[in-house]
């Protein structure tokens, strides 16, 4: 399962870099008050795509309504974007020559803190999503249940 999230939320995680290289790359918001906004901002489309993505192939069917889902999986992200964004803003200002070493000149130290930050929320993501977002409250009918299908025991 940790293999599929990985692939999912890796589309989810790019679509959040890119964004918000847009953001702060391209539109100039890379200031102390306008990084973190563009940050958030991304984490934001990054986390439309996540939940489209990892609802329909890493997580089994919880059993539970769409909206139910969607609203843990908003509370979840609010704690990652808070993680996200706070990592980001302390890496990009308080570690700029090590980014910069880092970068090689290739990437700024604004990327290279947004994509650190990203990949540091990973595991407590796919926890958080797999047993509040998505967490199975009631049994779920055979129909639904894609679990065999998925793992390779199905017919």
């Amino acid at each position: 399962m940790f293999h599929i999230f990985l692939v999912c939320s890796g589309c989810a995680a790019a679509v959040n870099i890119c964004v918000g290289f847009v953001l702060y790359g391209l539109l100039g918001l890379d200031g102390f008050i306008t990084y973190p906004i563009s940050v958030a901002l991304a984490f934001l489309a990054g986390m439309s795509v996540s939940f489209v993505l990892n609802r329909r192939f890493t997580y089994p069917p919880s059993g539970r309504t769409r909206r139910q889902e969607l609203a843990d999986f908003t509370g979840v992200s609010v704690i990652g974007l808070l993680l996200t964004t706070g990592m980001a803003h302390l890496l990009r200002w308080g570690a700029t020559d090590t980014l910069e070493a880092i970068g090689s000149g290739v990437l700024m130290p604004e990327t290279m803190a947004h994509v650190i930050a990203v990949g540091l929320t990973a595991i407590y993501s796919f926890l958080a999503h797999k047993y509040v977002s998505f967490r199975r409250e009631e049994a779920v009918p055979a129909a639904l249940d894609t679990t065999a299908l998925r793992s390779g025991s199905g017919q």
